[in-house]
């Protein structure tokens, strides 16, 4: 795997080092670091070789006390060569990188705000383009709602459905089992760095068979973070289609991860809820019409399948009149069978070469940030 040069500088500016103390730049600095850039029409690249006077005309996105702050993190970082070793590194032992531009949709959902400058990954990263389905809940939950979770998503298997998890013990562990052992698909956003979960055979098999993806913001080695355990309920909503809540608490005076990943789906508005069991969090969504009650996969993809399945019938009827046109001027099955493929040929040949080559500075710009999607 190569990477760019503005993929090298995203990587040493925003990345938890290994082999230096100094301080990577948080998401929310880093985001006033690409509004900078933006505004004069610069890429990360540039960064390698701006002085401070430099960087204090660029950064004008920024307050003074975050512009001296960031400032002090570039500088102490440019001279540094560790970074395309360690990325190198990081390939040689299997995982992968993903940068914004390269995130599919489903996770730009979560707006710059609050999306990392990158996942590390291991498995097939095609597996977000699927549909999927959260599901969260406590550590503690009930064998009712265990059993339940459980015959949900080896339901989802069979739908073709990706079960979306934060990896967990409890409710998040036996989704994930549940449908890896019926021949499914899962993505684990976990708590801790990816190496951990790595050293499992069983996650490997899983992994090296396709129906797996890990993916984190955190460094491949580091340990359970309660705080990063909270951040990353967000990876989990905001990504899947809808989410199954099968078991939460209310946060009192102490916070309970699924009841604030909850509220924080329904502030932004990331993807519809859906309940099973009587837990308390979850009698509460249902009294306040904030969640619906679980009850078939058709309840919550019926739209989306009815919209896809008139896509394909209005797509249907115009090659068939195509085909009968051509039929009508003379021509034979295989002449038109051969005629469309050599046009389908050159219309994915000219798509391909447009997003690649045709405007070098248009595709660095997308390369780089997907800039004016990630800005509100």
């Amino acid at each position: 795997m190569e990477f760019t040069n503005n993929e090298l500088a995203i990587y040493l500016f925003c990345a938890q080092l290994t082999q230096t103390k100094t301080t990577p730049l948080t998401i929310i600095e880093w985001n006033a670091v690409v509004k900078s850039l933006s505004e004069q029409n610069m890429q990360p690249e540039v960064l390698f070789d701006l002085s401070t006077v430099e960087m204090d005309n660029v950064l004008t996105k920024t307050t003074e006390t975050q512009k001296d702050r960031i400032i002090k993190k570039i500088v102490s970082r440019q001279k540094l060569g560790v970074s395309i070793i360690e990325l190198k590194e990081i390939v040689h032992q299997g995982y992968g990188i993903m940068f914004r531009a390269q995130m599919p949709y489903r996770l730009k959902k979560l707006t710059q705000k609050f999306i990392p400058p990158f996942f590390y990954y291991a498995g097939d990263p095609s597996i977000l383009s699927h549909r999927t389905l959260g599901v969260v809940g406590a550590r503690d939950a009930n064998n009712v709602e265990l059993q339940q979770t459980a015959e949900i998503s080896k339901k989802a298997a069979s739908y073709g459905v990706v079960i979306v998890s934060g990896g967990a013990r409890g409710i998040d562990t036996t989704a994930v089992e549940a449908t890896l052992e019926n021949g499914g698909k899962a993505i684990i956003f976990p708590s801790e760095g990816l190496a951990k979960w790595v050293k499992k055979s069983n996650i490997r098999n899983h992994i090296s068979n396709g129906n797996l993806l890990l993916m984190s913001a955190q460094k491949l080695d580091a340990p359970f973070s309660g705080s990063y355990a909270m951040q990353r309920n967000k990876f989990i909503h905001a990504p899947s289609d809808a989410v199954v809540v099968s078991s939460s608490k209310i946060s009192g005076k102490k916070s309970s991860g699924t009841w604030e990943g909850v509220k924080e789906n329904l502030k932004n508005k990331w993807s519809p809820l859906f309940v099973i069991g009587n837990s308390v969090g979850v009698e509460k969504l249902k009294t306040e019409g904030l969640a619906s009650e679980f009850t078939s996969f058709e309840q919550i993809f019926k739209q989306d399948v009815s919209q896809e399945n008139q896509s394909l019938t209005d797509i249907d009827d115009q090659i068939l009149s195509l085909i009968k046109l051509a039929s009508v001027k003379g021509l034979d099955k295989d002449t038109i069978t051969k005629k469309f493929m050599d046009i389908s040929a050159e219309y994915y040949k000219n798509q391909k070469g447009y997003s690649q080559d045709n405007n070098p500075k248009k595709h660095m710009v997308h390369e780089q940030l997907s800039l004016e999607s990630f800005l509100e």
